[in-house]
């Protein structure tokens, strides 16, 4: 069982390759492959935690998530575009 479970988490690892490729070609924009990848990670590293339940892959699997949501809202910030001054305000 144990090898079926690593199995399917590596598939789920070249699944999520796959589509975030998908997402970046269809339009997705980076933002938007990385969310599609990083979602698959994540359901890949709970896999392999569902075999080792220990403290260091309890630590592994919350580290991805968090990293996940960071990356995601780092891709969704829009920053706002320069005003430019009106000539002769300096």
């Amino acid at each position: 069982m144990d090898e079926v479970i690593r199995t399917a988490a590596v598939l789920v690892v070249v699944m999520g390759l796959a589509a975030a490729l998908a997402a970046l070609l269809r339009g997705g924009g980076p933002g938007g492959a990385m969310a599609v990848l990083l979602d698959f990670l994540v359901a890949a590293g709970l896999l392999r935690l569902s075999l080792a339940q220990t403290w260091t892959a309890i630590t592994v699997a919350t580290l991805t998530i968090v990293i996940r949501k960071v990356v995601v809202a780092g891709f969704s910030l829009r920053t706002r575009p320069a005003v430019p001054l009106p000539v002769g305000s300096d």
